[in-house]
């Protein structure tokens, strides 16, 4: 007999295709929840401004301080998703986001709903980055992940452009309380469901933590926020802007030393040395610029251009969310054929395209026009951010996903913010809102022709593979 030991190759076991469908119904649920809430309050306003007597600094800080908290601690909760176990982290900052939701709904003082939307902003900073993570998890085949997210990315869309919409069929008959309610129950239903259906994810205990990392990141994540948000208002020269813009440049630059020498750091820079995964990180984050700050403008645009009531505004741009949906899911199952590379330019050129086709829309004041321009805009903008994600959950390395998909998520982010930022500059700047809306939509096209350049810069895998192996 031979003295050769039997090798027996294990295949590890396959997810469930049920499992793993309800494990992305678990995550769209908790994203979708996340987005919702960073714009179904403002239809609330008015209604908790008679509520509690609050003042415009109260009810202002209602609104920015989910932004803040989420904006914040999102490099953090990557890394400690990648610590802990994605897994993990999602349930927890679930929890805490549905407990804070809860607490807001109860809320019995403007003070009290400040700390609760602050929570609120945390839990769901804390869950983020893991979905991205246990997606990957979930799906461990690249086309099947690639179409997972692209359902992923067209439910999350739909929620960006639905606050409107459902804040003001809830307002009615649940007043402004319901706002927060309504998160409960799909809350809860998700965190049952998703105890029973996440996989679990091996943490990794070797990672330590980078205190100094963790303390720079978000003070200049919170300064930098706080100065995109109040800036409109406060204006960029007043006291408390510059001297926050001026912390988040210090602290983000000792952030950045502090990564580059540290051995175990918080965000490897490294990461930033291949560049798809710089050039996906840029196209999300002028998605987030363009995208949110044209919303913000159009918003405006219908309500006092136009003369529509909050519902109805809300209800004229669910074209734009039905079409995001359908051509995010539609962008996923491409993704195999066309590559992410050309996939991401093509999407974000026919962005461009319909944001100047908009413009036009708007100019000729042709509300059928701007229905028909939404078509580009919105196909444009599914089409790029499918391959975007799929290429940066592939060109980082699996025990850093939740890392990776926090920096994708904090300059989203962050991009969001600086749109809406920008679009108020330019509403300040212009005699009326339809001339800041076609300078609004003309500035979006050039930011996405800019990105496509960008995405142009990607790597197909076979590349990859050439440059690692010399």
């Amino acid at each position: 007999m031979s003295d050769t030991p039997l090798l027996i190759e294990v295949t590890p076991p396959r997810p469930r295709s049920t499992d793993a469908l309800t494990t992305l119904m678990v995550l769209a649920a908790g994203m979708f929840m996340a987005i919702l809430d960073t714009n179904i309050v403002n239809v609330a306003m008015p209604a908790i401004r008679d509520s509690f007597h609050a003042s415009l600094s109260g009810l202002t800080w209602i609104v920015d301080v989910y932004s803040l908290g989420f904006a914040g601690l999102m490099l953090t909760a990557g890394f400690l998703s990648d610590r802990f176990g994605a897994d993990c982290i999602f349930l927890i900052g679930l929890a805490l986001f549905i407990a804070a939701s809860t607490l807001c709904g109860l809320a019995n003082s403007t003070a009290s709903l400040i700390l609760f939307r602050l929570l609120q902003g945390l839990g769901a900073a804390l869950f983020m980055p893991s979905s991205l993570a246990l997606l990957r998890h979930a799906y461990p085949d690249a086309a099947a992940r690639g179409r997972a997210v692209g359902v992923f990315g067209g439910l999350v869309s739909v929620a960006a452009a639905a606050g409107p919409v459902v804040g003001g069929v809830i307002l009615g008959p649940l007043g402004w309380r319901g706002a927060f309610l309504v998160n409960t129950p799909i809350g809860l239903a998700a965190l049952l469901v998703g105890r029973r259906v996440l996989r679990p994810v091996e943490p990794q205990p070797a990672r330590t933590f980078d205190w100094l990392g963790q303390v720079l990141g978000v003070i200049a994540l919170v300064a930098l926020s706080y100065a995109l948000i109040e800036a409109p208002m406060m204006g960029w020269f007043s006291g408390p802007i510059l001297a926050a813009l001026l912390g988040a440049a210090a602290t983000g630059a000792g952030f950045i030393l502090v990564e580059n020498s540290n051995a175990a750091p918080m965000v490897p820079l490294r990461l930033f040395r291949d560049p798809s995964f710089s050039a996906a990180n840029g196209v999300g984050f002028v998605i987030g610029l363009g995208y949110f700050g044209v919303l913000f403008i159009l918003s405006l645009y219908l309500q006092h251009g136009l003369g529509l009531s909050p519902l109805m505004t809300g209800l004229s741009m669910l074209p734009l969310a039905a079409l995001l949906m359908l051509g995010n899911a539609a962008a996923g199952r491409l993704v195999a054929y066309w590559g992410a590379k050309r996939q991401m330019v093509a999407g974000m050129l026919l962005g461009a395209v319909g944001f100047l086709l908009l413009a036009v829309a708007v100019s000729w004041q042709s509300f059928v026009g701007a229905l028909a321009a939404m078509i580009p805009l919105a196909g444009g903008s599914a089409l790029a951010i499918a391959p975007m994600t799929a290429a940066v959950l592939e060109s980082a390395p699996p025990a850093l996903a939740g890392t990776a998909s926090a920096v994708l998520n904090t300059l989203r982010q962050l991009g969001a913010l600086l749109g809406i930022a920008c679009a108020s500059l330019v509403i300040a700047a212009t005699p009326d809102i339809g001339t800041a809306m076609v300078l609004g939509l003309a500035l979006a096209a050039l930011s996405y022709v800019f990105a496509a350049l960008g995405a142009a810069c990607i790597r197909s895998p076979q590349s990859q593979q050439d440059s690692q192996a010399h």
